[in-house]
């Protein structure tokens, strides 16, 4: 079975960014990119995952992404509407309220692949590099919406490389005079990292990082995740209904005769007896 792990803010994010024009063009890009990339993975169930609050991320650092800018309420509008849109589709919507996105999908692969299963994770966030050193690599791939590509296991271990940077997208300070080559450096000699690490501010700052960046991993990966607290939101597949949502939004290009069944048939593979078992 291929599963296909969405980032759900990742994504929608990322049709903020294109062309936006009208009351519901948020909505219109995030469904119009989403087509593409079920059409290209074929997935048999899909999850789209949303984000919890980062609580044990925030006692740790309290400054932890408070950099990130204050979204108008058009964008809250329209993710709501997004929301209501998918839950017509045969995608699994899935959340912790208490652990990001990021560590949801990480549990959630390591479910899936031990299983057996084929995982992809959408993503432009690389922090999911992680999962190349914990899982099997025939198992768990990433794919890059924005690059469009399938994302390479770098040469070494990335999150004691992003710990030594840090991360300024999420507020997490490097060490002072480490960028990207440094940190590279750092990373492929023992003896110089041991050198820099020898100062204890450094060093505090680096495990610091670390504890920040890396995955909070689950106990219990049975039931999907749901013995570890995470809400699940199971999808009651209309398309009928969807086709409605944009004709009221006059997505005239959507739901179009030469658009719209092509729509359907991008959510054909995804097998609403799989859903259904995880009731």
């Amino acid at each position: 079975m291929k599963v296909v792990l969405l980032d759900a803010m990742n994504l929608i994010h990322r049709s903020r960014n294109r062309f936006q024009k009208g009351d519901h063009a948020l909505t219109y890009q995030f469904f119009r990119s989403l087509k593409p990339l079920l059409e290209k993975f074929k997935p048999d169930l899909a999850y789209f995952v949303l984000e919890g609050k980062p609580k044990h991320r925030k006692q740790a650092m309290p400054g932890y992404k408070s950099n990130r800018p204050k979204l108008p309420d058009s964008f809250w509008r329209q993710q709501g509407e997004i929301l209501r849109i998918m839950e017509s589709l045969p995608i699994v919507q899935i959340r912790h309220p208490d652990y990001e996105c990021d560590d949801v999908i990480a549990n959630l692969a390591k479910y899936h692949s031990r299983s057996g299963n084929e995982v992809v994770i959408i993503s432009g966030d690389s922090d999911f590099i992680q999962v190349f050193d914990s899982m099997d690599r025939d198992l768990v791939n990433i794919y890059n919406p924005i690059k469009k590509q399938m994302v390479e296991k770098p040469s070494y271990p990335y999150l004691e490389w992003k710990a030594l940077r840090g991360d300024v997208s999420d507020n997490i300070p490097g060490i002072k005079g480490v960028g990207d080559k440094t940190a590279l450096k750092l990373i492929n000699d023992a003896e110089l990292l041991e050198g820099l690490l020898a100062d204890p501010e450094k060093r505090k700052t680096f495990e610091l990082n670390k504890s920040l960046i890396r995955f909070h991993w689950f106990e219990d990966f049975s039931d999907n995740l749901r013995n570890e607290g995470v809400e699940i939101l199971i999808p009651n597949p209309s398309l009928d209904s969807v086709m409605n949502e944009f004709k009221n939004m006059e997505f005239k290009s959507m739901t179009s005769d030469k658009y719209w069944p092509k729509f359907k048939q991008a959510f054909d593979p995804l097998s609403w007896e799989t859903i259904s078992e995880i009731r």
